[in-house]
């Protein structure tokens, strides 16, 4: 069992703003702004704080998470998804009408 996965339509997604704005990352932080859902970020100029771990990739896109939520994930299957709707103001697919959100299971 892999340990980042995502669906389809987070995919699809994430294609749609890698073409608009090119390289792209991803942050789980564990702060006040919308602090457990994954953010999407033009990777060029984005400083990744060292309280950050790299999780895996994405489509090509780097996932880092916070290591707090790291360790807590750390026998879990993160799972990212997105949903139509309003999502993290700071977050690229957010002015696409999009929201991803991040889901976990436990990994047997």
């Amino acid at each position: 069992m892999e340990k980042l996965v995502a669906t389809e339509k987070a995919v699809e997604v994430i294609e749609l703003l890698k073409a608009k704005h090119g390289n792209l990352v991803f942050e789980q932080s564990s702060g006040c702004c919308d602090g457990t859902v994954p953010m999407c970020f033009t990777k060029d100029g984005h400083y990744i704080s060292s309280q950050l771990v790299l999780l895996g990739e994405i489509s090509d896109v780097p996932y880092y998470i916070d290591k707090h939520q790291s360790e807590y994930l750390k026998h879990m299957q993160v799972l990212v998804d997105v949903m139509e709707g309003q999502g993290a103001s700071f977050s690229l697919e957010s002015a696409e009408g999009y929201a991803f959100l991040m889901k976990s299971k436990v990994m047997k």
